[in-house]
């Protein structure tokens, strides 16, 4: 993890400091590129400024702030993650279950992000990714399970197919982790505040940010 937050700041700065040689030879122009980096992600975004803007390096300098801002505060919520698994195996419901009452009493479709696990509580929000091709899906503890010697959760089919893209193998080798109170409110907040300093790409996905 510290290495990954050497990597981060370190593309920060450099960032930063070809951007301040950009600087000098933008005089009239309302618009640039310029890379910002999310998380471990670097995107080209177009940064937009107005056009009676008495200053544009100033504009620019409030800009490189607030993107520096904002990509901390993100690192900082995904650092209130924890990790509960770091390697197991996750499997998904057969479509028997569909229909049936879970543990926690509602009842089970293999439409909705939900999944079991054997200890921890109801409503719990979990991110799970897939080791071998780093694709996530967060859902919600619903119910107990598996059952099964090994495996730690069983997933939705709609949450396993887009985790794996294939149901032929069954199970897969994942990492679960439990996302803090009100993770994906403030992480929205935060994206939001992102897209209202910079136009991102639109091939760009900001829910793709992870540690």
């Amino acid at each position: 993890m510290k290495r990954q937050y050497g990597l981060i700041l370190g593309a920060l700065l450099v960032v930063l400091v070809l951007f301040s040689f950009a600087k000098q030879d933008i005089k009239h122009d309302s618009k640039i590129e310029k890379e910002v980096v999310f998380g471990k992600e670097l995107a080209y975004a177009t940064v937009n400024f107005s056009k009676d803007s008495s200053d544009l390096n100033e504009s620019i300098s409030e800009v490189d702030n607030e993107l520096v801002k904002i990509n901390s505060e993100l690192l900082a919520l995904e650092e209130e993650v924890e990790v509960v698994h770091d390697e197991t195996v996750a499997s998904y419901y057969h479509d028997k279950f569909d229909g049936r009452k879970t543990a926690s009493g509602t009842i089970f479709s293999n439409k909705e992000y939900t999944a079991a696990h054997k200890t921890l509580p109801f409503g719990t929000v979990v991110r799970v990714t897939n080791l071998s091709n780093e694709e996530s899906i967060i859902v919600t503890i619903t119910d107990r399970g598996p059952f099964v010697k090994g495996r730690q959760i069983d997933l939705s089919k709609q949450a396993f197919i887009d985790l794996t893209k294939d149901l032929n193998k069954g199970i897969v080798k994942v990492k679960i982790e439990v996302l803090p109170e009100e993770y994906l409110e403030k992480k929205s907040e935060l994206q939001e505040e992102m897209r209202a300093v910079a136009v991102l790409p639109e091939s760009f996905d900001l829910n793709e940010f992870s540690l």
